[in-house]
Formats: C-alpha cells, structure tokens, sequence
C-alpha cells in the first residue's frame, strides 16, 4: 500500500487551484520512497545495459546479397554474430535452400563462414559419392566380411595347432617334429621311402585280432 502526499497550489487574487504538487510517494509495504524505487529501477536497468553490451546480434536475410550488405556501423555486427540466409543457392557449396553463417569481424571487415545447411540436414549419402573410398565395391566389401571365418577345411584347420615349447606342428594333438608331408601306405610293410615325411597306415583295423580273441 502506498500513500500519497499532495500539496494543492491556489491562485491568491482568483483563490482557483493552479497544481497539485506531490511531495514523493511513500510505500508503507518496503518503508521506502517511490524516488528510491526508481532509483534502484534505473541501477538495475544500467547493470542489464552492461551485461548485454558487446553481445553479438543474429540477424534472418532472405539471400546472400542481402547477407553482404549487413555492416558493423549501421547493424553492429560483431565477432560471433549469426545469419540465417533463406535462400542461400548464390554460395557455391549450396546447391538450394536455407544456410546458417558465422560472422568473424576483423578492422570492420566481415567474413562469412558456413556452419550449416539446410541440405545436409537430411543428407543420404551414397558410396559412389564418397571421396577416397576403396576400390572395391559394397557388395565385394560385404562379402569378404561374410567369408572372412568361413572355411571348406574348418575341421582340419581346427585340429592345427603349435607347441609352446618347440614351436612344432601339432596336428590332432601329435607333434609332428618339423616333419613335412604325409605319405600314405596301406600296411606297415610297405618300403615306400618317405624322405621325412609322415608315414601315415591306412588299413582295416579288426579290434578283436588286436586284443587275441578269435571269437
């Protein structure tokens, strides 16, 4: 609540009212003076003046040129102001629509630098257009991904492995001795010569002729 202190101003020779003169307000709510509200009203209005000074404006143009015909003098622009140019196809790295640039201010000269646009935004982007790709194509790439476990041999691969200590081949868990090759016979009496190789028997094996019982 706020009470108002008049003071009403007459004419001596008419006795009519000439003003009404007020004092000052005084807000019985905060115990202060209406001139003390302003006050702290206009140092508040000054401290938001100050925090604004030097920020950078944004700025919407309909096309490049008009884009171009912003100045630091007459639109402050400013080191980190935005433009938003509705058609920008005058840019040569815009083929159509929208773009958004960033000012750089340097002895009252600006340079435009391209941060987006509206093309890319929604961009597929196919690999006949990439630069710098493989030769081959998706679908070879595709497939050497799809084979690149796949083997004919999987089950003798499987059974390869090395020696930790000697670092031999060991094939279905015999080392094999740095031998190379396997020859194969069909009975241990074979003479074959197997210059190093592997001899490997080949025969019907009848397990009841190897224990001694003939029944």
């Amino acid at each position: 609540m706020s009470t108002l202190f008049l003071a009403k101003l007459y004419n001596a020779a008419t006795g009519n009212a000439l003003a009404l003169r007020s004092t000052d307000v005084y807000d019985v709510a905060t115990k202060k003076y209406l001139s003390a509200h302003i006050s702290e009203t206009n140092i508040a209005l000054a401290q938001l003046q100050a925090a604004i000074a030097g920020k950078a404006p944004s700025f919407v143009r309909n096309d490049i040129a008009a884009r171009d015909a912003l100045t630091v003098a007459s639109d402050n622009v400013l080191t980190g102001s935005f433009c938003w140019v509705k058609d920008a196809s005058a840019d040569s790295t815009v083929n159509s629509g929208a773009a958004l640039y960033l000012a750089e201010v340097s002895e009252g000269t600006i340079t435009w630098s391209k941060v987006t646009e509206v093309e890319s935004l929604d961009v597929v982007l196919q690999w006949a257009n990439i630069q710098g790709k493989p030769s081959s194509t998706a679908s070879q790439i595709d497939q050497a991904v799809t084979d690149s476990h796949t083997h004919s041999n999987s089950t003798v691969l499987a059974g390869i492995s090395a020696d930790n200590t000697s670092g031999n081949l060991i094939y279905n868990g015999v080392e094999l001795n740095g031998e190379t090759g396997i020859a194969f016979v069909s009975n241990l009496s074979d003479t074959a010569t197997f210059n190093g190789q592997i001899k490997m028997v080949v025969e019907e094996f009848d397990p009841d002729a190897e224990s001694g019982s003939g029944e």
